[in-house]
């Protein structure tokens, strides 16, 4: 399809205090790389293994065959669906249309069909609760500092360590740090709820009843992403719009949920769920049901570039979630230009491509090592703070 062929890939993990970012770079015999991010919840080393050990997929391929890499790289692994083969193919994927757009001096937004959502995406800030205690005064004071951000919409969880059930005073805790978010930010603020896959069915019903009074606009992952059943009783009788997505993997799980749940929003996880090429089908067969998208985006600015372009091209886009703001000090030094978040809306990069690279010194600053923490643990007493180093 191109005189380009890929000649090798390179893998950069990168140490924050919560979960280190794994970034890929492919390189062309015509001296153009691309740039992609690798990063699931945990595991950093096992995936920078499996993309060297999957690289005959790839290196000696032509980058503009996306659809022929990815069949290959899903269909001849056994064990398709697990995230680190999933992941492995998305990075992969990711590069390709940097490199795509790069050699063809077009963005990857332009190439995906234009920017029907303008230059600017509205977002929703996350991270910003690590000094809350988990009290409700805690949350309500960082949540009017996310207001003067210049953010409309925050996400949270306020369930502490729960899982399956929680205890009468328990829930009622959690029901008041939603009801002192809300009384913090005015009733013009959306309030997206995040469940982490915590709850049976019966309880999270429960939950999102008593947490109607806030007008939420969302309860996100309210049930464990194994039981489609769980989700689809919640999904049906819940009188708040059920979110998730972001632990499924490939259009084959999104189209069970489109086909066997009423869930509003889905949020597919473009480092983890198959890249771009498999982004693109997910949101088509959640345009056809009238089904919003919001990507998950627990990364940093590597993620969010992708998405920005990622996201302009879909017509079904609802909202982004970006940790920017509330990341390490050094994160925007991490791109060579940084991806600009202002007033709650990311700005899609300009430039070919992602229109970003990686600050190389900054990688080298930031290198991982085995005595830093891998992941973040949701069922661990204070999580909330990311204070794991």
């Amino acid at each position: 399809m191109s005189d380009l062929t890929i000649t090798d890939v390179e893998t950069y993990v990168v140490a924050n205090p919560w979960k280190p970012w794994v970034f890929v770079q492919l390189e062309t015999d015509a001296g153009i790389t691309g740039l992609a991010e690798a990063t699931t919840h945990d595991k950093p080393r096992t995936v920078a293994a499996a993309i060297d050990e999957m690289a005959d997929y790839f290196v000696g391929k032509d980058p503009f065959d996306t659809e022929q890499l990815w069949l290959e790289m899903y269909r001849d692994e056994w064990f398709s669906k697990n995230v680190v083969n999933t992941t492995v193919v998305s990075a992969i994927d990711i590069a390709c249309w940097d490199i795509k757009g790069k050699a063809l001096g077009k963005s990857v937004s332009e190439l995906l069909g234009g920017r029907v959502q303008g230059d600017r995406l509205r977002a929703y800030a996350n991270g910003w609760y690590t000094d809350a205690d988990g009290e409700p005064e805690g949350f309500a004071r960082a949540a009017e500092r996310v207001v003067e951000d210049g953010y409309d919409a925050m996400k949270f969880d306020p369930f502490g360590t729960a899982w399956q059930r929680m205890s009468k005073a328990d829930l009622e805790h959690a029901v008041d740090i939603v009801g002192a978010v809300r009384e913090a930010v005015g009733p013009d603020v959306d309030l997206l709820i995040e469940g982490h896959g915590r709850f049976t069915a019966g309880q999270a019903l429960d939950v999102a009843r008593k947490l109607d009074q806030f007008d939420p606009t969302w309860f996100e992952e309210p049930c464990p992403p194994d039981s489609i059943n769980s989700l689809r009783e919640v999904a049906d009788r819940s009188p708040i719009p059920i979110a998730t997505g972001e632990r499924h993997m490939t259009k084959h799980d999104f189209f069970e949920l489109v086909t066997r749940t009423e869930v509003d929003i889905l949020q597919p996880d473009l480092m983890n769920t198959g890249g771009i090429t498999e982004g693109k089908k997910i949101a088509g067969m959640a345009e056809a049901d009238h089904v919003s998208v919001a990507p998950h985006n627990p990364q940093g600015p590597v993620a969010t570039a992708i998405y920005a372009h990622f996201c302009a091209s879909v017509p079904n886009f609802m909202i982004q979630e970006v940790f920017q703001t509330y990341d390490v000090e050094w994160v925007t030094e991490l791109l060579e230009e940084s991806v600009t978040v202002e007033n709650g809306f990311v700005e899609v990069p300009d430039g070919p491509g992602f229109g970003i690279e990686l600050d190389m010194d900054v990688v080298a600053e930031h290198e991982y090592t085995e005595e830093q923490v891998h992941t973040i643990n949701l069922f661990e007493s204070d999580w909330e703070t990311r204070e794991l180093e």
